[in-house]
């Protein structure tokens, strides 16, 4: 798409953190004209020249040809994620003013929101599968994950014992930073797929069914399954001196309440890319978009 054709399409987002800002700012500089809403807090980062900040939904929204909502969409039921608004947000009142013709991008539908685009004939696209999204993401998802195993322990990485629990994409890249620190990583899985891969990148593999009788000889725990791996039984056998950091999507990987009540120190690490690294990870929801949008030759 050329520069001509980027200026004649409007761009609205609505609602998100400063990942939304960043990559608002990105598809600015590229030639689209960009409106905001829920962005009414004075202290917010600088803003692109171009870049029209909205307080009524309506006019924010009329006449746009692209709506963004943020990822994830919302953090309560009703509204949409929108930290930076003075007002709430309602989702039943942003789907009600899209019009059909209009592009509307969100992060992690649920069936909510899909019951409500389907009562208001809205078509929405869900960038949260984007591939290359989440395969971009777990960078700093990972970084974000080993600075807090840094503030959170009193030794190095470097030399440390690390296991880390699933070899999905976040693992992959875990396991590859961990060992260019130094560290000696172990990762488990189900598959022997898996497994072999584990084996082949120099890492100890460990089948899941082995946790229970080396689980408790690890100085830091990584947990990137969605799904409860570390029960009361597992985490008995974890040292009280080990960290154990759960970067799954929720319900995530820990049984929380055994936790706290065999007094193991847990944290619970979810959506770091906005956290620590908004800027980057602003960039690559603004680049998953565009690619969409080159796919559906808008």
């Amino acid at each position: 798409m050329d520069d001509i054709m980027r200026r004649n399409l409007t761009v609205t987002f609505i609602g998100g953190d400063l990942r939304q800002i960043w990559a608002a700012n990105r598809l600015a500089e590229s030639g689209y004209i960009v409106r905001l809403i829920g962005f009414d807090c004075e202290e917010l980062p600088e803003f692109h020249t171009e870049i029209n900040r909205f307080s009524e939904l309506e006019n924010g929204i009329s006449g746009a040809d692209i709506v963004i909502l943020p990822l994830p969409y919302t953090t309560l039921q009703e509204q949409i994620n929108a930290p930076f608004s003075i007002k709430p947000i309602y989702t039943s009142e942003v789907m009600r003013k899209i019009q059909a013709e209009q592009i509307v991008f969100v992060g992690k539908a649920d069936e909510r929101l899909k019951a409500l685009a389907e009562l208001y004939e809205v078509h929405i696209i869900d960038y949260f599968h984007r591939e290359e999204l989440n395969v971009l993401n777990c960078i700093p998802t990972a970084e974000g994950a080993i600075a807090i195993a840094m503030q959170e322990t009193p030794f190095t990485l470097h030399d440390s014992k690390c296991l880390i629990l699933g070899y999905g994409r976040i693992g992959k890249i875990l396991a590859r930073d961990l060992k260019g620190l130094g560290a000696k990583v172990a990762v488990s899985a189900r598959k022997y797929s898996d497994l072999a891969w584990i084996k082949s990148e120099g890492y100890s593999a460990v089948q899941l069914s082995e946790l229970s009788d080396i689980i408790g000889k690890y100085d830091i725990i990584f947990n990137t399954v969605p799904a409860i791996i570390l029960d009361f039984k597992l985490l008995s056998k974890v040292r009280n001196d080990t960290l154990v950091i759960d970067l799954a999507s929720r319900p995530g990987g820990i049984d929380f309440e055994s936790a706290g009540e065999l007094g193991k120190n847990v944290i619970r690490a979810l959506s770091l890319p906005g956290k620590v690294a908004p800027h980057t990870a602003g960039e690559i929801i603004k680049d998953t978009i565009v690619n969409i949008l080159n796919e559906l030759g808008v």
